[in-house]
């Protein structure tokens, strides 16, 4: 993966998966978080959007729906404004979904997948560790993504998160997944890919970029609470 580097998913929606080279996203953690907004600016600038969207992410199922320059959405009404620095955030959701054009939706992640989901005329992006994969955030971003886009063909696109190569997780968390209960490696996009594609998803494609290994990428299983955070953005041409 070449870095910057935008996707486009069939339908209209493009995608941008950041790394550590265009700094840190998160104005909360990591190193380099004081200068998080400044970063944010310069990709919404890059990426051609008037406003980028984001939530509190709590590794649950919540996805918001952004449906007008109100920004009326699951937990309530807001305004947004050119900067996503200068308006609420959306409350707590690990996904977003809008219909709206020049708005990106998007989601921070050092490990957990950054998932886009694309359809005629709509766009989500979702945050899947695998608290999130357990808890359904994959099936309710197809839901949420049908409900603006209608019964059309739905596209994923899976970004840069751990890979099997490195992570390793105990049983609880592969039992959580549906797997056989064992300490061992586990396969977070590969799970992610089943999931989507047993909820309708008619095209899934993934990156196959591991963050705990590939260094342009920050890591919270590698570098701990030094670890940034890069972000997945998607959003209608």
């Amino acid at each position: 993966m070449s870095e910057p580097q935008t996707h486009d998913l069939p339908g209209g929606a493009r995608v941008r998966f950041t790394a550590r080279g265009e700094g840190n996203m998160s104005s909360m953690r990591g190193e380099g978080a004081a200068q998080g907004h400044l970063a944010r600016e310069r990709l919404r600038r890059q990426i051609g959007v008037d406003r980028l969207v984001r939530a509190r992410q709590v590794h649950g199922r919540v996805v918001a729906r952004v449906l007008s320059s109100a920004a009326s959405v699951a937990q309530g009404s807001e305004q947004l404004s050119a900067s996503d620095d200068t308006a609420p955030r959306l409350g707590e959701a690990d996904g977003q979904v809008t219909a709206r054009p020049a708005v990106g939706v998007m989601v921070l992640t050092a490990d957990c997948l950054p998932v886009a989901l694309g359809a005629p005329g709509a766009v989500a992006m979702l945050h899947a560790g695998w608290r999130g994969l357990a808890a359904g955030i994959l099936e309710e971003g197809a839901v949420a993504l049908r409900e603006l886009a209608g019964e059309q063909e739905l596209h994923a696109l899976i970004g840069p998160g751990a890979g099997p190569c490195c992570y390793e997780v105990g049983a609880e968390v592969h039992a959580a997944l549906g797997g056989t209960p064992r300490r061992g490696p586990i396969d977070l996009a590969g799970i992610a890919a089943r999931r989507l594609r047993a909820a309708g998803v008619g095209e899934v494609r993934a990156l196959d970029v591991c963050t705990i290994c590939d260094r342009r990428f920050f890591s919270h299983r590698r570098e701990g609470d030094r670890a940034g955070r890069q972000a997945g953005v998607a959003w209608l041409r």
